[in-house]
């Protein structure tokens, strides 16, 4: 699981999103606010599958550094220039007007089985452009977050290294992620789990905070005892605001571990 909350985030400029009360409760993504709860609570479901993600989830946790690419989470509208101004808003699945989706490059650094920092890149996902003809950018451009322990950062990433000139700080009740914490644990009700090939998969299932029903498929790479992919289906809530919507990742190391970017506050 993975800390997170889906929330909207605001930036000076007068880009607005509404705050969700009700926090994202996954195993890939569990909030502050329910964790302790979600935590207390023993998984349920099949016994043999429940110890090998136990395993799965404490040997990843144990990996130096982690990096996902994630899809379907996430929605931004930056727009950059002498009054940048940009928000992030994820959880919800649909796109507001005004905003754009996003894929997200989430990197995380990791000691003693507990998060240190995380990095996340969001940038906007645009149409393919017909072959031979021209290719405009993108209106909007990369947001950078960075999670520690002591603090949250955002900022607008630039060019193709997707450096960011500086950062503003960020609430805590604002970013998906969490340092301090564990990323992966288990939590919900598992069944059976099947193997194929050197992938095995383990499906569970639980409930959003707002009582939307998730279904979520972990995949683990068998040889190497780590968890390589999710695929999560959020079905849909019983107001209006609460679509069916899907998300996904895929989990890789790094060759290296990273440093956690430089911290510059905007003036």
């Amino acid at each position: 699981m993975r800390t997170g909350r889906p929330a909207a985030r605001r930036r000076p400029g007068g880009l607005n999103g509404p705050v969700r009360a009700a926090v994202l409760a996954t195993a890939v993504a569990v909030s502050v606010s329910v964790a302790a709860s979600a935590l207390a609570a023993a998984p349920s479901g099949d016994p043999s599958t429940i110890a090998l993600y136990k395993s799965i989830a404490a040997n990843t946790n144990a990996q130096p550094a982690v990096q996902i690419a994630q899809t379907g989470y996430m929605t931004l509208s930056s727009r950059p220039g002498a009054k940048p101004a940009f928000a992030y808003r994820f959880g919800y699945g649909s796109v507001p007007k005004g905003y754009v989706r996003a894929s997200e490059a989430i990197t995380y650094v990791q000691l003693l089985g507990r998060v240190v920092w995380v990095t996340d890149v969001i940038s906007p996902v645009v149409a393919a452009c017909a072959p031979g003809a021209p290719c405009p950018p993108p209106p909007d451009v990369p947001i950078e977050l960075l999670i520690t322990k002591a603090g949250a950062f955002a900022g607008l990433a630039r060019g193709a290294t997707h450096a960011v000139a500086c950062f503003d700080r960020e609430s805590f009740n604002g970013v998906p992620y969490r340092a301090g914490e564990p990323w992966w644990s288990a939590v919900g009700d598992f069944r059976p789990k099947v193997t194929r090939g050197n992938q095995t998969l383990v499906t569970v299932t639980y409930a959003w905070a707002d009582g939307q029903h998730v279904t979520e498929v972990d995949s683990i790479d068998v040889g190497r005892r780590i968890f390589a992919a999710s695929a999560i289906h959020v079905a849909r809530g019983a107001l209006a605001a609460q679509v069916a919507f899907s998300f996904a990742q895929r989990d890789s190391l790094p060759s290296v571990v990273p440093h956690a970017p430089r911290v510059t506050l905007c003036r």
